[in-house]
């Protein structure tokens, strides 16, 4: 941390993969917490220290989460995954079989926020998201279906 109150990254190797881990577990806490998809900057700021991550480092750790498959850029937004493409599909996918609603289609909005679906961890996902977990479990289970 620099001693001008501005938390930073330190480009230390000794440290530096450590700080990153640490950033992604609070990042991924913090927003399972708060149901947040899309990443909240104040998870950046202490405001009773008088402390933040400087938008240089902000952009490091949001690389690194996206890197390490936590994150997901989407233009200037970045969506937090404290479970995995793979893993969300799979609830959904998990939900629709449980429902008989196999073959049957669906809209965004009924899985997004529809009253079946209150209760479940994908239940408010931001529609960019739920859309782009959909299509790629979709894509992974047609490959598998055509070996």
């Amino acid at each position: 941390l620099s001693d001008q109150h501005e938390a930073v990254v330190s480009t230390q190797s000794t440290g530096y993969m450590q700080q990153l881990a640490s950033w992604r577990s609070l990042i991924c806490d913090y927003h399972q917490h708060h149901r947040k998809w899309e990443v909240d900057r104040a998870v950046f700021e202490n405001g009773r220290i008088s402390r933040r991550l400087s938008p240089a480092a902000q952009r490091i750790v949001l690389q690194d989460l996206c890197d390490q498959g936590q994150g997901i850029m989407e233009g200037e937004r970045c969506f937090v995954l404290w479970k995995t493409v793979a893993q969300w599909g799979s609830l959904i996918h998990g939900w629709v079989s449980e429902r008989g609603l196999t073959g049957t289609v669906l809209t965004l909005f009924e899985i997004h926020s529809g009253d079946d679906t209150e209760g479940q961890p994908f239940y408010g996902m931001d529609v960019w998201l739920l859309q782009h977990v959909i299509m790629v479990t979709c894509a992974c289970m047609t490959r598998s279906q055509w070996g």
